[in-house]
């Protein structure tokens, strides 16, 4: 097969060794091949605010190595890690020129991917997992004992980037793409590590550090000097960021429970109904401050993820036909890029399925078009976004930010 060119989902919240090493392995696996990365926005699909703009991240990930970096739209990133890996497979898929994925994995990652995908998209397979989840058990682990019953490798289920791999795989077969999906086993600390180990530090490690004001030096030891420079970890305080992001979430939120009933939050989310119960309910709990709130509201069938998802849905306030109804991807918003990812874009000009958005000017250009639902979304995530970083009355910065040209 011609492995023409490779494309990875990421977040990059933030960039660091870890993701620049899997840019390295790509290039020896298969030579000086041209990559083009699909990468969430103003907010993470953990349901946190990304540490730094989309196009600063993207330029980050350029100076690193990737060629073009294309934006996931915020719908997407505010969803499970199905929907998460939909909307990036077929970003990637639109571009006409992507043949092969490539995606990270725990260490112990399982064999038979494909088998296990197909095994799990079965209408069997489906009610099984009903009839565990109805005995009380979570997702993950409704999951992984239904993968066992079935001599199925549970691996798949264990591990957020495992789950992500078998998502991405499962949207190749359910989409028939002619994709291969390849995988790179995840180097030094786990996911979820919050521990600064170098070189290969997590980026939950990375954030905790900066949450507790982690100094330049101990962060120079796991992150490249370009994505470094841009957190600015001597000039920050995050510390104080990460509680003035949180208090103002507080408010908003605060704001809207104490107007809204648990009615009203289902109908503007896709939170099921015991959630946007749980949500009401413990509204009080926001005294104590956002993280206690969302800590409060977690459940087995609801981890921490899911809750903070559910806020910002409720924030960006869209009916729920919006979030449950799953769109199609509808553009390719142009990041940032190199000089070969310029020729990939003159090249996506006759290969895409998508229209393809630089500097997309003024909203009231898209409201008739295909576009309007998905970018709309994203202009009201930018917004918030800005809001939540203190900037307010900056609005409209979606429209008028160009991509970063990295030479």
């Amino acid at each position: 097969m011609n492995l023409q060119i490779i494309g990875i989902t990421t977040e990059y919240n933030p960039f660091h060794n870890g993701h620049k090493w899997q840019l390295q392995a790509i290039r020896e696996k298969f030579g000086n091949v041209p990559v083009i990365a699909c990468m969430s926005g103003f907010f993470v699909q953990r349901g946190e605010i990304a540490l730094t703009d989309p196009w600063s991240r993207a330029a980050a990930a350029v100076h690193a190595g990737a060629d073009l970096v294309l934006l996931l739209p915020s719908w997407y990133s505010l969803r499970s890690a199905d929907y998460f890996a939909a909307g990036a497979v077929k970003t990637l898929a639109a571009t006409g020129l992507v043949n092969t994925l490539v995606c990270g994995t725990e260490q112990d990652a399982g064999h038979n991917l494909a088998e296990t995908a197909a095994w799990s998209l079965q209408a069997e397979t489906e009610q099984q997992i009903k009839t565990l989840l109805q005995k009380g058990l979570s997702y993950g682990a409704a999951w992984e004992t239904a993968a066992m019953q079935k001599h199925k490798d549970a691996n798949w289920f264990k591990g957020a980037n495992n789950l992500l791999a078998l998502a991405y795989q499962k949207v190749v077969i359910q989409n028939n793409l002619s994709f291969e999906l390849i995988t790179l086993p995840r180097q030094g600390s786990n996911y979820n590590d919050t521990v600064l180990t170098p070189p290969y530090a997590s980026a939950s490690a990375i954030r905790t550090a900066l949450r507790n004001n982690g100094a330049s030096v101990s962060l120079s030891s796991v992150m490249p000097e370009d994505s470094l420079a841009l957190l600015k970890p001597n000039e920050t305080n995050y510390a104080a960021r990460f509680v003035q992001q949180e208090e103002t979430l507080a408010l908003l939120l605060g704001s809207l429970l104490a107007r809204c009933n648990s009615h009203d939050l289902y109908e503007h989310s896709s939170g099921s109904r015991e959630l946007c119960d749980r949500f009401h309910n413990g509204k009080s709990e926001l005294q104590q401050g956002y993280r206690s709130f969302c800590r409060s509201i977690t459940s087995k069938r609801n981890p921490l993820p899911s809750v903070r998802r559910l806020a910002l849905q409720l924030l960006l306030h869209k009916g729920r036909a919006f979030w449950t109804e799953t769109p199609e991807p509808a553009y390719l918003r142009v990041l940032a890029f190199n000089n070969r990812g310029r020729n990939l874009l003159k090249k996506m000009k006759e290969t895409a399925k998508l229209p393809v958005v630089t500097k997309p000017g003024r909203i009231e250009h898209y409201k008739n078009t295909a576009l309007y639902p998905l970018f709309q979304l994203d202009a009201d995530a930018a917004d918030l976004y800005q809001l939540l970083n203190g900037n307010i009355g900056i609005y409209g910065t979606c429209f008028t930010t160009s991509p970063l040209y990295v030479k």
